[in-house]
């Protein structure tokens, strides 16, 4: 800020606005800038104190000079000015090293019916994801599905492999894949598409015996582990859980297909438990090759199985 305020309402806005993560510019009628956030200098490289007192448009006119990328997106802003409607900008791009992301809103400031200001706020969109990333990687729990993540389902990939090993029994891990989630997102939006993807980690969850492990492997890809199971018991086991959750999308109202790879782990074997996860996912991949609905069995040979009888040269078996 330029001066001090010296009213108490005046200076709780700037003590709002310096708190703010967000970049804050407030205009009058005249789109002069009456007061600037502390963030306007991380954000769009603007000292808030040189701000104030500045016309809205050389403003904008500061901020494409240091990045002339943005002056095309930012134009839009100039023709909304003096309009009675809310602008949004969003994404804003940034090339760099690293790329940055900005929401730019701007929603006017209406008094009986006259437009008397603006107020535009700037986000930083990349900050958001970063920190979503990073809560992601030191949460053991999906934020969409409420199972368990990639990295709690590793570890207890691990826990499973050494018990296993102690008391020479075998176990299994399933990689189950949703066909068309993309098509889907694009005909009914994300929203639906993350509920149905919700709806059908839960049939999951409620599917499962109950020492299984399931969790959400990343996108549209389920993942199971199934501890005291033989070749013959993941047909079962695993055919019972892909059933509930094409039941529970159907009553939702999609159709939906289901590929999985299985990996079954039977001592003696060398394998490690990130090989056996490796394993899945290259059935997985098979299954994918195959027609919607396939799923395949690897159990430790060269090529993936379905039977212990099977010669070397047969194909995988499709689980019905």
């Amino acid at each position: 800020m330029s001066s001090r305020p010296t009213h108490p309402s005046d200076l709780a806005l700037e003590t709002l606005l310096d708190v703010l993560d967000e970049a804050v510019l407030v205009f009058d009628e005249g789109l002069v800038c009456r007061a600037a956030g502390r963030r306007a200098a991380a954000l769009l490289g603007l000292d808030p104190g040189s701000c104030v007192g500045e016309n809205r448009a050389r403003l904008l006119a500061r901020i494409t000079h240091a990045a002339p990328e943005l002056r095309e997106p930012l134009a839009a802003l100039d023709a909304c000015a003096f309009s009675p409607e809310r602008v949004q900008i969003d994404p804003l791009e940034i090339p760099g090293t690293p790329p940055r992301s900005f929401v730019w809103t701007s929603a006017p400031v209406v008094k009986d019916g006259v437009v008397v200001g603006r107020i535009d706020v700037v986000r930083d969109q990349s900050a958001s994801a970063a920190m979503a990333r990073k809560l992601d990687e030191v949460s053991l729990v999906d934020t969409l599905t409420g199972l368990w993540n990639r990295r709690r389902f590793e570890e207890e990939c691990e826990r499973e492999h050494r018990r296993a090993q102690r008391v020479w029994d075998s176990y299994a891990v399933a990689r189950v894949d949703v066909d068309g989630m993309g098509a889907l997102n694009e005909a009914h939006g994300r929203e639906k598409g993350d509920a149905l993807l919700r709806l059908i980690g839960e049939a999951l969850r409620a599917s499962r015996r109950q020492y299984d492990v399931v969790a959400r492997w990343g996108n549209d890809e389920f993942v199971l582990l199934l501890p005291c199971v033989d070749h013959a018991a993941v047909k079962s086991v695993l055919a019972r859980a892909t059933a509930h959750m094409a039941s529970a999308a159907k009553d939702a109202g999609y159709v939906i297909t289901l590929r999985a790879g299985v990996a079954v782990w039977r001592p003696p074997s060398a394998d490690s438990a990130a090989d056996v996860l490796g394993r899945a996912a290259a059935a997985l991949d098979a299954a994918k090759r195959r027609e919607p609905g396939a799923i395949l069995v690897d159990l430790g040979r060269t090529n993936v199985k379905s039977d212990l009888e099977h010669a070397a040269d047969e194909p995988p078996e499709r689980i019905e």
